[in-house]
């Protein structure tokens, strides 16, 4: 079984920053929730607020900025109108028997799931326009062996060592560079 990251690994850049952005250009109020948003990250980076209370807080800004599932539904459509060329060359070895595992929220990887041509997508889960699964770190290891509780991973392509947890579980591990594939030595 072959898994890959998304975003810097089968994407170039960060998606859900760049559907951020997306979004600010379309609703430039809320970028009065930028201060918002970093003040947060930097409490739980401090440990004054638990990561219960993060998801809390972004959840709160998440629903006053879009006031529909139907709205966000469509804000992703259009972001992949616009953002599916940059889609890396490395999507073509894809197949219908590999998994994507991704920070980024199900929204926006659904629309492309049929594009990608994949077993399945893992994502971060909002649902109702709240994080329910942050699919983040050791949560992907959690929600793997969840849905595969008798696989291994075979070849991991990846690129970050934040995904050292799932490289843990693979056989063979790939960082991504750019359009560069390097297989490391665990």
């Amino acid at each position: 079984m072959n898994v890959y990251d998304f975003d810097n690994t089968l994407y170039k850049g960060e998606s859900s920053y760049d559907f951020f952005f997306f979004c600010l250009k379309r609703k430039p109020k809320m970028i009065k929730y930028i201060p918002v948003v970093l003040k947060h990250i930097y409490n739980y980076k401090k440990l004054k607020i638990d990561f219960e209370q993060l998801i809390n807080s972004f959840n709160e800004i998440f629903n006053k900025i879009f006031k529909t599932e139907q709205e966000l539904n469509e804000l992703s459509v259009k972001f992949w109108d616009k953002n599916i060329y940059k889609l890396k060359d490395l999507v073509n070895n894809l197949t219908t028997d590999d998994i994507i595992i991704t920070g980024s929220p199900d929204f926006l990887m659904n629309i492309i799931k049929d594009k990608l041509n994949v077993k399945e997508i893992i994502s971060t889960k909002i649902n109702n326009r709240k994080i329910e699964f942050l699919c983040l770190g050791e949560n992907k290891v959690k929600i793997f062996k969840e849905l595969y509780p008798n696989k291994k991973i075979n070849n991991f392509y990846t690129d970050s060592m934040n995904d050292l947890p799932l490289m843990k579980l693979s056989n063979n591990v790939y960082l991504v560079k750019g359009n560069k594939i390097e297989k490391i030595t665990k």
